[in-house]
């Protein structure tokens, strides 16, 4: 049963036993039985809410209708100030009641979960509602509270290796949350030696440590650091990329770290919420190398294009000049062919010859033709006839 359902219990119980005392010792009045039977279903009816404001509510009637019922029952029998003995007697019990509910019950904070562990059978369970209900004596024990408010690390991953030279350092920025505190207080791995360490550092006993949100604040952001400089010395060597790459493409490794660590933490029962990286140191003559053979392979790739342009051309040019020349030795032989001539390798290779040296001799005489002629003088202008 939840301490909320105890505590209506209790008042509806207090109710009940003040008004039934208030009408045995009462003179008998319908109005009187009317009265009791409204307030106890008004009671009822508050009950039925889950508001803690209601409940109050309902306990402050109890306690005045309770305080009626003694006066009822003080007054014939105790006088004036037996009923006012009786009354303060009264009020001391409830009292007493309440600040020893008070000591017992558990508050739990809206940003934190508390974890109570069974002696006997060794489960362990999650306190529930704003209060929870008492521990029982010997059987149960609070063993620890884990913040469920937001948490954020910072981690420095040094000598980073990559396919070229080492980056200097990365330096991570990591905001995360718990989402299921079982899974959180069972799931860390090697969790012993650091779990001793950090209690050793708070000064406490390890039982004592887990019960304050300091120690897991410091277990958490350990495992994370850990996992994260993992993961991103993995996901860096496997990119291929130099320093300056990884530098340029941050965002993308970025991702790619995010996923598997939301992954990996996932199994604790935590959450990523955000992972950047904020700075990204790189050795200056590192860079100044890489920048160099880049734009040396940029030379070189720039020449090895105009190479293959150049071959290209020079593919097609000679594919048309032999093209030419298949379809000038195919005339010829349908020349040969015509005029009756027995055609054989000896005389196409002739004929080949031939026409070659008349093209020849043909494109030289063109050249001689094509020579400019001197200009011609202008004629003598006639002397004018006089008269």
């Amino acid at each position: 049963m939840s301490i909320k359902n105890v505590a209506v219990s209790s008042v509806l119980a207090l109710m009940f036993l003040s008004l039934l005392g208030i009408y045995m010792n009462s003179v008998p009045s319908p109005l009187i039985t009317f009265l009791s039977v409204l307030i106890m279903l008004v009671g009822l009816i508050m009950a039925q809410s889950n508001s803690w404001r209601d409940i109050v509510i309902l306990a402050a009637i109890a306690v005045v209708v309770s305080m009626v019922t003694i006066a009822l029952i003080a007054s014939p029998r105790l006088g004036t100030v037996g009923t006012v003995i009786a009354l303060l007697l009264w009020g001391l019990i409830l009292f007493g009641m309440f600040s020893s509910a008070r000591r017992t019950i558990v508050p739990l904070p809206r940003d934190r979960s508390i974890l109570i562990r069974n002696n006997f059978t060794g489960l362990v369970r999650l306190a529930d509602g704003p209060v929870a209900s008492p521990n029982m004596p010997f059987m149960e024990q609070m063993i620890a509270v884990i913040p469920l408010y937001e948490l954020g690390t910072d981690a420095r991953i040094e000598k980073v290796n990559t396919q070229g030279p080492n980056v200097d350092s990365i330096d991570l920025h990591i905001r995360y949350k718990v989402k299921d505190p079982l899974r959180a207080f069972g799931g860390i791995p090697n969790k012993g030696e650091i779990q001793l360490a950090i209690a050793k550092d708070l000064g406490r006993e390890i039982n004592v440590a887990r019960r304050d949100v300091l120690f897991w604040e410091k277990l958490l952001n350990n495992q994370i650091k850990a996992e994260a400089e993992d993961i991103l010395y993995s996901v860096i060597f496997a990119s291929g990329h130099n320093p300056v790459v990884v530098s340029n493409q941050r965002n993308e490794i970025t991702d790619t770290t995010f996923d598997r660590l939301q992954e990996h933490v996932s199994r604790w029962g935590i959450h990523i919420i955000m992972l950047e990286f904020q700075r990204v140191d790189i050795n200056p003559e590192v860079r100044k190398a890489i920048n160099k053979v880049s734009g040396r392979m940029d030379d070189t790739e720039l020449k090895k294009i105009e190479a293959e342009r150049d071959a290209t051309r020079i593919r097609y040019v000679l594919g048309a000049e032999v093209e030419l020349e298949a379809e000038r030795v195919r005339a010829i032989i349908a020349a040969l062919k015509e005029s009756g001539v027995d055609v054989t390798p000896e005389l196409i290779v002739k004929a080949i010859e031939a026409t070659a040296d008349w093209q020849m001799e043909g494109d030289f005489s063109l050249l001689t033709q094509q020579q400019l002629q001197p200009p011609t003088p202008p004629a003598p202008v006639k002397p004018a006839d006089k008269k």
